[in-house]
């Protein structure tokens, strides 16, 4: 609800729903309650009609309480009519409390980042917006901020990674490292950062931003009542009409009362923005409650090796630099151009030198590698293919990786192999599912790396299309699949099954994924869990709600409650209870 329409809600339904029921208790303009009572009718009505002309949205909660309006207009309830009309305001009222907490918890990440920030301006420091951050820019963050952008640290320190890790540990971080926006320096001193990425599409502010579009994708209880809407009123209307017969007009009314779909639209939704918050918080972007319910249903899990098993561990084991240039020198020039790009293998390699040289036309080939010109050297680093050469040449073993690095047309290269955190093997090792490894690498490096892990299915020399393939045909055993990889050569897989999970790759969730592990694969087991709990909470609530609604209805239509009590249990009291549920659920659990 924008602020246009809380005024108006304000105006046109809580002030005269209130004023008319002190006027029914005191008597001070008793006689102006039909006016107080049609006013609320009036305003619900013209906002289901402007709702059906300009979007095309029939809203079945305007219809049944204006209907609801008319009924104690005509037979003069005006007390309940006046009753029903604050109560629904009120659940409405409910509805955006409970959109705003989660939100909040949202922009409260985006308030750390400081607005104004202090910039080295070689040797003097000057105060500038931090939305006007570039690359190169080098930015002083003092004891207790948080770094603005994503960077590359020029000193060191401890900094506090809980906002994106959701490690409660500080890390230490030296000249050369990789830092996230979001991380907090808690040093004591001032810490040098080097702008990698402006404010816009650093890590913090792309997490909350996708965080907070996922907060519009429907959940399955309000896609489910979206394809209902037509047929649910109807029915109302019909019980309405029979109950109308049969009883009298006052206990017929709690039919439209009961019939507001708000408490499962509340709590669903409710339920997948908390969870959303709660995952933001620890680095993890998810796509809003359709994707926490396919997560949430997973069997098998396929996952990529390179680049999300591996992501970002590497140990260098040979270097070899062109016969023309010395070591140290080849050493200083790869960290440099290392240290501009963000991918796993640059932040292994930007950390061999401490000496960073100038670094001018930088571009990055998304799978091959990157080039530059470095200390006024052309430079190309990368794989075979990107340096045009013989895929028989192999310097480095089967089990290692190679980069080829051109200076200025002379080839050197650099062997490395690959590292597996121990956290990361624990993590894999005690997922419950059925785990299957499938890579595009060659059978030795899959296999070791299955053996690590203690996964027994896997598969290696695998295409995109192998992916797909093997993602389907796991499918069609009536398996639900959860595949995971950096959303760059996984995208078909991502794609195709139930649910998709990017490692690392926050641009993949715009694209295909369900959700992104901005840290690592170590993360899998958090968004299970909360997809699991998000379900297991929700279905609580909703059958908290459907309880509520029938002790309400059969006491509305028997006449054992009176119609204030109906409307308070049927719409505020299902939304209420459904969200204290929700809440104590996930108490117990944790």
């Amino acid at each position: 609800m924008d602020a246009y329409s809380k005024v108006s809600w304000l105006i046109f339904m809580l002030i005269p729903s209130i004023t008319g029921i002190l006027a029914s208790i005191t008597g001070i303009g008793y006689s102006f309650r039909p006016i107080l009572l049609s006013i609320p009718t009036l305003f619900l009505v013209l906002n289901l009609v402007y709702g059906i002309v300009t979007i095309r949205r029939f809203n079945v909660e305007y219809a049944l309480m204006s209907s609801a309006g008319f009924v104690t207009l005509a037979h003069r309830f005006y007390f309940e009519g006046l009753i029903v009309m604050f109560l629904y305001s009120l659940a409405e009222l409910i509805e955006d409390i409970a959109e705003l907490y989660a939100k909040r918890r949202l922009d409260k990440l985006i308030a750390l980042i400081p607005s104004k920030v202090i910039v080295d301006a070689g040797g003097s420091h000057k105060i500038v917006s931090s939305d006007s951050l570039k690359y190169g820019d080098v930015v002083i963050v003092r004891h207790g901020e948080a770094v603005p952008c994503d960077g590359i640290a020029l000193s060191e320190g401890y900094v506090n990674t809980s906002l994106i890790t959701g490690e409660s540990e500080p890390r230490y971080v030296t000249t050369g490292d990789y830092v996230s926006s979001g991380y907090i320096n808690v040093s004591g001193n001032l810490m040098r950062v080097k702008v990698l990425r402006p404010i816009s599409k650093s890590t913090l502010y792309r997490i909350v931003e996708l965080a907070l579009e996922s907060l519009e994708e429907k959940s399955l209880v309000e896609r489910v009542l979206d394809k209902l809407l037509k047929p649910w009123a109807v029915i109302a209307y019909a019980s309405f009409i029979v109950a109308y017969i049969l009883t009298d007009p006052l206990r017929a009314v709690s039919i439209f009362i009961v019939a507001c779909p708000s408490a499962f639209i509340i709590n669903s939704s409710f339920s997948a923005a908390y969870t959303t918050a709660i995952l933001a918080r620890r680095g993890i972007v998810v796509r809003g409650g359709r994707a926490l319910e396919a997560i949430a249903r997973v069997d098998t899990i396929i996952l990529d090796k390179t680049g999300t098993l591996t992501l970002g561990d590497y140990e260098i084991t040979r270097i070899k630099p062109p016969d023309n240039i010395d070591e140290e020198y080849f050493k200083s020039i790869i960290a440099s151009l290392a240290s501009v790009s963000l991918h796993p293998l640059s932040r292994t390699l930007s950390k061999i030198s401490q000496k960073k040289l100038q670094v001018d036309n930088f571009s990055e080939k998304i799978g091959l590698g990157v080039e530059g010109v470095v200390d006024s050297r052309r430079v190309v680093m990368g794989s075979s293919r990107l340096l045009n050469l013989n895929s028989d040449y192999k310097p480095c073993s089967e089990l290692e990786s190679t980069i080829y690095i051109s200076i200025d047309g002379d080839l050197g290269y650099i062997c490395l192999k690959e590292y597996i955190n121990p956290k990361t093997i624990n993590v894999i090792s005690n997922l419950n599912e059925r785990i299957i490894i499938a890579s595009g690498d060659k059978r030795g490096k899959v296999e070791s790396i299955a053996r690590m892990f203690g996964v027994r299915e896997y598969y290696y020399e695998m295409s995109p299309e192998d992916k797909m393939r093997l993602v389907n045909s796991i499918r069609e055993q009536g398996k639900r699949v959860l595949a995971v990889g950096d959303g760059v050569n996984d995208i078909v897989a991502l794609a195709v099954a139930d649910a998709g999970v990017a490692v690392g790759n926050i641009d993949a969730v715009v694209a295909v994924a369900d959700a992104v592990l901005v840290e690592g694969v170590h993360q899998l087991p958090d968004i299970i869990r909360e997809s699991r709990v998000h379900m297991s909470t929700l279905i609580a609530a909703l059958t908290i709600a459907v309880i509520v609604k029938i002790v309400a209805l059969t006491g509305g239509l028997t006449g054992l409650l009176p119609l204030w009590l109906v409307a308070l249990l049927g719409d505020d009291g299902a939304t209420i209870l459904g969200l204290l549920t929700l809440i104590l659920t996930r108490h117990i659990i944790y």
